[in-house]
């Protein structure tokens, strides 16, 4: 360290730049904003950014820089830091068998939308800004996914639809955006890209963008649904939150002081459905796959890699595990996910030409055990029970309907109802995050934590005779773990 010369990030240029850090491959100063991105989370700055800075580094073509765009109120102090930055941050990609870092040139301009909220509603009305991508997580939509409906009586919607100075909501600035946008007809329209990790997640955004304008200019929905896109897309590449490990390792390798360096796994992937209302960047050229129908491969994601980190998060924090790779690398917890990702999920699944599902899953299971990315336990188990409804409830369904064996599954069930309790195997504290069951509900619910399945969005209140047999060995399992531990009962499942 004390032979480096330590130096800002914002003060290096394509000259100055050590090595083994790699400049961005162009020239920034020629790059025209072409995609304005919402939520320039540690995600978004890990994908999505991070192939379009390939796609300017190997074509030249400068069209598609991406102006990042913070609208919530917490969003303040890091956007503050990154325009200091002019926009510029490391990226560290890393697994086992090798790590490299390179400085991401692709975001180059950051607004604070609340600071400015004309400036960004400009911004987004600009006919040169072809696409308005989002990462702006799943509550951010405002929308009911189990009712499929717009939340039009949201306190911030609310605020919006009465104060268009000061919006609060996504929605706010895209109704004075598209409203500018409409008024050049043809040549106003743009494509909405979500990058969320929401199922259809499109649709979503259609369907939402469209419940608000309902209430707030119908006539320009009208004109939304002939001039906007809205293309379904799946993204997947494993992300911790970015931290200060990622910074000390920048510098410790560099020199470099960079506070929002991040660090992604090595894999990557971006499945779009290919509509895009005008134009877009040749982003296949760098591996992105396009596509009529996005759906076979969101199936697979969340089925096969959603699922899995539950199946091995709730049994896996039980026996003592913080992180998922020191989990995965237990052979039987290892055994469990693969069993349940060849025999539970894969047969559920549409073949996919250019996704080999076999491939896959020999690749998951070797994420899972990236010990770089350390991804923590509690972050898997966190919103569990939105979590199983979302990911594992389809799989269930359809293993159930083939008449398919459920032990594994009702065995998670049981492993997330335990794991309700707060208390590992060895008796230590675990702590529970779970954004849709309150402490009274987790109180009410501990002598017969089964009650928390008989609902309308998982069993119901009288489930038929198959979910009863189901619920039955959800049971069969919940007692075989407060009795003997949740490791040694998945063991004695493995040995039967």
């Amino acid at each position: 360290m004390s032979e480096l010369n330590v130096q800002a990030i914002v003060d290096i240029t394509a000259g100055s730049c050590p090595q083994a850090l790699h400049w961005p491959a162009f020239n920034r100063s020629d790059v025209e904003v072409g995609i304005a991105h919402i939520g320039v989370g540690g995600f978004h700055r890990a994908h999505q950014a991070r192939y379009l800075d390939d796609l300017m580094a190997g074509s030249g073509d400068l069209h598609w820089g991406i102006c990042g765009i913070g609208i919530r109120p917490e969003d303040k102090p890091f956007l503050e830091t990154l325009a200091r930055q002019k926009g510029l941050y490391t990226l560290t990609e890393k697994d086992d068998d090798q790590t490299r870092d390179r400085v991401i040139g692709s975001l180059v301009d950051v607004l604070f939308a609340p600071e400015d909220p004309q400036r960004a509603v400009d911004l987004l009305a600009r006919p040169s800004v072809r696409i308005i991508s989002t990462t702006i997580t799943e509550g951010g939509y405002l929308y009911d996914f189990e009712k499929h409906r717009f939340f039009h009586d949201h306190p911030d919607v609310q605020h919006d639809l009465g104060n268009r100075v000061q919006p609060k909501t996504i929605y706010g600035y895209l109704w004075q955006a598209l409203e500018a946008r409409s008024k050049l007809g043809a040549g106003g329209a743009v494509t909405l890209l979500s990058c969320d990790n929401v199922p259809h997640n499109g649709d979503v955004f259609r369907k939402a963008l469209l419940g608000f304008l309902e209430h707030a200019d119908p006539s320009l929905g009208l004109w939304v649904q002939t001039h906007v896109s809205f293309p379904n897309s799946m993204v997947d590449r494993i992300t911790p939150a970015p931290g200060e490990s990622d910074q000390q390792a920048v510098l410790q390798r560099h020199g470099v002081v960079d506070p929002c360096a991040v660090g992604a796994e090595t894999f990557i992937q971006w499945v779009i459905e290919d509509d895009f209302k005008a134009g877009r960047p040749a982003l296949e050229t760098v591996g992105v796959q396009f596509t009529a129908d996005v759906s076979p491969y969101e199936t697979a994601k969340l089925r096969l890699l959603n699922g899995s980190h539950l199946m091995m998060g709730f049994i896996g924090y039980l026996a003592g595990y913080t992180r998922v790779d020191m989990a995965i690398k237990d052979p039987a917890i290892r055994q469990l996910v693969k069993d349940y990702m060849a025999l539970d999920a894969a047969p559920t699944l549409t073949p996919i030409q250019d996704m080999p599902l076999d491939d896959y899953q020999g690749q998951l299971i070797a994420r899972f055990g990236n010990s770089t990315i350390a991804d923590q336990q509690q972050r898997i188990c966190s919103d569990g029970y939105t979590k199983l409804k979302n990911y594992l409830m389809p799989v269930l369904t359809d293993v159930i309907e083939a008449g398919g064996d459920t032990r594994r599954l009702s065995l998670l069930f049981a492993s997330f109802l335990k794991y309700l309790d707060g208390v590992n195997d060895a008796g230590e504290s675990m702590p529970i995050i779970e954004f849709n069951l309150s402490r009274e509900q987790l109180h009410a619910s501990a002598a017969d934590r089964l009650s928390l399945l008989k609902v309308d969005a998982l069993f119901g209140e009288h489930p038929d005779v198959r979910d009863t047999r189901f619920l039955d060995e959800v049971a069969s399992h919940l007692a075989g773990i407060r009795a003997r531990g949740a490791y040694a009962h998945l063991k004695l499942l493995l040995q039967g």
